[in-house]
């Protein structure tokens, strides 16, 4: 089963655990089946923004197990093999998204823009369904916020937004934008629109850097067609 996604609370996993429990003692009554396996999903929320509260993954695995202990001796059904899906609660957080700065584009009485190097091609989240994130300018980190800005990207497009409304310090050409949280998703949601290529994935441990997936180039963007 899966109950939906960025979940912060561990009552409806329980619930959920209840329920799946409740139909597997259906099928066994009904059809003579012993389901010896339970897949419980995914969904347990990562912090993206500040007032993101995520519950341990530790507090999810107690309740559900103490909930299905319990509903396994009501029902008189062994309890079954437990598999979840913790997917980015585990990657989310571990993963950044870097851009560079091309220009600021300042609108009186409207907004400013910092347009970068990237955008819904290799993060489509915001545009598809105004997905949060945290946004650092890495070069200023330890600089005070100073304007509002909205992120945008070089799709051509009026919905290629990273971020709406925040808040960073002075920032201008060949600074490095950074997006928190971007390990989950980002990659497998990407896209080459507008024939627009991929930037590389850089994996990082113990200060030491390796790609692990290249840059695309324009050639890897025509060597398909005819």
């Amino acid at each position: 089963c899966h109950i939906g996604s960025q979940i912060f609370d561990a009552e409806p996993f329980v619930l959920a655990a209840r329920v799946m429990m409740d139909f597997m003692a259906k099928v066994r009554d009904e059809v003579g089946i012993d389901l010896k396996e339970l897949n419980l999903g995914g969904g347990f929320g990562i912090k993206y923004v500040r007032e993101d509260d995520p519950t341990p993954l530790a507090t999810y695995i107690e309740e559900v197990s103490t909930a299905l202990k319990q509903k396994a001796e009501e029902l008189d059904f062994p309890v079954p093999f437990i598999c979840i899906e913790p997917g980015r609660s585990i990657v989310g957080e571990a993963g950044i998204t870097l851009y560079t700065v091309g220009f600021v584009k300042d609108i009186p009485g409207a907004r400013t823009y910092v347009c970068i190097d990237g955008g819904m091609t290799d993060n489509p989240r915001y545009a598809l369904y105004g997905a949060k994130y945290t946004v650092m300018v890495a070069n200023r980190a330890s600089e005070q916020s100073t304007m509002k800005v909205t992120i945008a990207g070089k799709s051509c497009e009026s919905g290629d937004i990273i971020q709406k409304d925040v808040e960073v310090p002075s920032v201008q050409e060949g600074d490095i934008v950074a997006v928190l949280a971007t390990g989950a998703y980002n990659y497998s949601m990407s896209s080459n629109y507008n024939r627009l290529t991929r930037p590389a994935v850089v994996m990082i441990r113990d200060g030491k850097p390796r790609i692990i997936v290249k840059r695309e180039t324009l050639d890897d963007l025509i060597k398909n067609d005819v």
